[in-house]
């Protein structure tokens, strides 16, 4: 009787608190339109939820690659995809409306359905001026700022994960990679994100910190002023890359375009240092800094 007692009113075990949610068959709950996606780990559709009445994205994961990524994090137990999206609120961030575990054991995340395209499609079309980039930028600045207010480092921040709705909204999407910003996870771990825009400590395996998500911020907003990553595009192959970036300055943007002001200049320069201690510190005030620029 003691030691039930002791159980159900003594010290809680560390690791994730979650509420016990009911299995979700998905196939009832969710009218499947179109496949909106595929990555490596999951699968993305458009959908009518027919529980709430409205089309959502619904991201189902895959169970074994999941397992298989879990394994490979930080050995506490970190929050899920849906876990992390539920606590951002904030107009420039993806809304999460739901997340769960199917009958078929698949996780899954319900968010609100953002019709419009990336920041990558933005670069690629080359039909935006210099003023309106600075403006998505200052809204994706304020996306990921609201991240890390709420305790979290993302941990792949680039143009594949910021879209613009219809109405020139950005919103920060996927937080599949993502993980409190507590001292369990900023210690050295596996290589996480997309290499282009990884973070020299990360590479290096050092001790991480939110700063690493301002150093890939950089890096996008480099390529998007500039039309071109900060190091040489050139070296494709993985090992090489990461040599590159532990090992090379990047490019100074004052070279990489000339048409962009020394001080927007300066600011690029102190988002990609490739020292966390040399880099920009937060994201509270960087979206206040780009719209500045703007009018500079």
């Amino acid at each position: 009787m003691l030691k039930k007692l002791s159980e159900l009113f003594g010290p809680k075990k560390p690791g994730v608190s979650r509420p016990r949610k009911s299995l979700v068959n998905l196939k009832r709950r969710f009218t499947i339109i179109a496949e909106a996606g595929q990555g490596s780990m999951s699968k993305v559709y458009r959908a009518i939820d027919n529980q709430a009445g409205r089309t959502v994205c619904l991201k189902v994961q895959n169970p074994d690659k999941n397992a298989a990524a879990a394994s490979r994090s930080a050995k506490q137990e970190r929050p899920s995809e849906g876990e992390v999206g539920m606590k951002i609120t904030h107009s420039n961030v993806v809304r999460t409306y739901d997340w769960g575990e199917s009958t078929l054991h698949e996780h899954f995340v319900v968010m609100e359905f953002i019709e419009g395209v990336s920041l990558q499609f933005i670069r690629q079309a080359h039909s935006t001026t210099i003023t309106e980039k600075l403006e998505l930028l200052a809204q994706a600045a304020e996306g990921l700022a609201a991240v890390h207010a709420a305790g979290f480092i993302h941990r792949d921040i680039g143009p594949q994960n910021f879209l613009i709705n219809r109405g020139r909204q950005v919103k920060l999407i996927d937080f599949g990679l993502s993980v409190p910003n507590t001292p369990a996870f900023r210690r050295p771990g596996n290589r996480t994100g997309t290499l282009q825009y990884m973070a020299p400590e990360l590479i290096r395996r050092e001790p991480t910190d939110e700063r690493l998500d301002i150093f890939s911020f950089g890096v996008m907003a480099f390529e998007l002023l500039t039309d071109r990553l900060p190091y040489d595009a050139e070296v494709t192959d993985s090992m090489a890359v990461m040599l590159q970036r532990i090992n090379t300055s990047p490019l100074d943007p004052a070279l990489a375009n000339p048409t962009l002001s020394e001080s927007l200049c300066d600011i690029l320069r102190k988002l990609i240092a490739r020292h966390p201690d040399d880099r920009w510190r937060s994201t509270r005030n960087l979206a206040e800094v780009f719209r500045s620029s703007i009018s500079a």
